[in-house]
């Protein structure tokens, strides 16, 4: 299936963004952004630090901002704490629009950070999403796709990865849903429609792709082809498809137009400090 309204081919760093030039990033790439900082200079997840980050981006008045984010992190300005305020959301929302995937979108550097210890995943995934993102199936995407990066960064088959992160999320709320999605989401289930942010679209095309162990680039293009919420799904994508092939298959026309690429490669030379010798996947690709 291809979505709606998508351009064939698809360009790629070559268009603006809102009032901004070719390869400015958008608010998955900030608030990962802000992930990757924290973890570095605490040495896991800090939620507290987190949130504070979050908070400082927010009041940058960045040009674009989830809906729940905002609404999380507009309250939390006000003094309110944000894991409260997000489950005090997610109660007056209701589960059928609470699913948004505004958490899994920016946690693939927690499985980086994570993955000589992974079992420490079970709790850190559903923290971090719960300073958004309380909904059980939002707890439940995170915690697979950390795991699944987790894998891809010391080395394990592409298909085991995405498999043994699916058998790991068993029975937790949304399992079942998800690893349907994974087959299903783009092909039997079209993406591009009215719930086109839902978590498990985004998670389970990006799961889809590294499980196929598909390349970066045209992994990338497949998946923005198939259209709903184009710039999460790249970017759940290409960080899984990241930690699977490494930093060398990061197509070089794209990285010369990528905003603040020197800030963002230094970042990610922090967070590869963070575990026990996580650099040593990095360095075979």
């Amino acid at each position: 299936l291809r979505g709606r309204n998508v351009p064939d081919p698809i360009p790629a760093f070559e268009r603006p963004w809102l009032d901004r030039p070719p390869g400015s990033t958008t608010d998955d790439t900030a608030l990962a952004r802000n992930l990757v900082r924290s973890l570095a200079a605490r040495g896991g997840l800090d939620p507290a630090d987190l949130v504070e980050r979050h908070l400082a981006w927010f009041r940058s008045d960045p040009p674009d901002v989830g809906t729940l984010t905002g609404r999380v992190l507009r309250r939390v300005d006000r003094g309110e704490d944000a894991a409260t305020v997000a489950r005090d959301i997610w109660q007056q929302r209701g589960p059928e629009v609470s699913a948004g995937n505004g958490s899994v979108m920016y946690c693939a550097p927690l499985g980086l950070a994570y993955a000589g210890r992974p079992d420490e995943l079970h709790d850190a995934a559903p923290s971090l999403s719960e300073i958004t993102h309380a909904d059980g199936r939002c707890r439940t995407a995170c915690l697979a796709v950390t795991l699944a990066v987790a894998a891809l960064v010391r080395g394990d088959p592409p298909e085991a990865s995405v498999r043994g992160a699916l058998a790991a999320i068993e029975g937790l709320e949304g399992s079942e849903e998800l690893e349907h999605l994974v087959g299903a989401a783009g092909i039997e289930r079209p993406i591009d429609g009215p719930d086109r942010g839902f978590v498990f679209f985004t998670s389970g095309v990006a799961l889809r792709a590294a499980g196929e162990e598909r390349p970066f680039e045209a992994g990338l293009r497949d998946v923005v082809a198939l259209g709903g919420d184009t710039d999460t799904n790249a970017a759940v994508t290409g960080a899984l498809l990241g930690a699977l092939h490494g930093a060398r298959s990061l197509p070089g026309t794209w990285l010369e137009r990528l905003a603040d690429r020197t800030a963002i490669e230094a970042e990610a030379r922090e967070l590869a400090g963070v575990g026990p010798d996580p650099g040593a996947s990095l360095r075979r690709r």
